[in-house]
């Protein structure tokens, strides 16, 4: 019996740090995220507190746009990059310039697949062992 818990609390560690990273990841958002001011500006008014410094440093707006003197911006949102002409965007939706329409790949790594896939043959060993030891302790 300790031996099963002992398998099992191993299965549950390895489950746990092959899991994917995404569930810690913060919406970290630069101004080069953005295709316009007007999206940054956008993304800026949904959370005003700013937690990505798209206005100076993160933190709500008190109209000191000098971040060396430890002012948090003016609530214009990356004001200072230069997003080019922009090429009729109009800051609606997700027209980029230079962008095809596709989106970044998002999506697992390369061992996702195989360490799931591990872990799923481990998990049924482990399984098959404790209920196979279990019957023949019986007899």
């Amino acid at each position: 019996m300790r031996r099963s818990i002992v398998l099992l609390a191993t299965a549950v560690v390895l489950a746990l740090w092959a899991a994917v990273p995404a569930y810690a990841q913060a919406n970290d958002q630069n101004c080069e995220d953005f295709d316009s001011q007007a999206e940054a500006q956008a993304h800026l008014e949904a959370d005003p507190s700013d937690p990505d410094g798209l206005d100076a440093l993160p933190g709500e707006a008190d109209g000191n746009d000098d971040s060396d003197a430890g002012g948090h911006g003016d609530g214009i949102a990356c004001e200072s990059f230069d997003y080019g002409d922009g090429g009729g965007d109009d800051g609606v939706g997700g027209g980029g310039g230079d962008q095809d329409g596709e989106l970044p790949f998002t999506g697992p790594g390369d061992a996702t697949l195989p360490a799931g896939a591990a872990l799923l043959v481990a998990g049924l060993t482990l399984v098959g062992v404790t209920r196979y030891r279990a019957r023949h302790a019986r007899r």
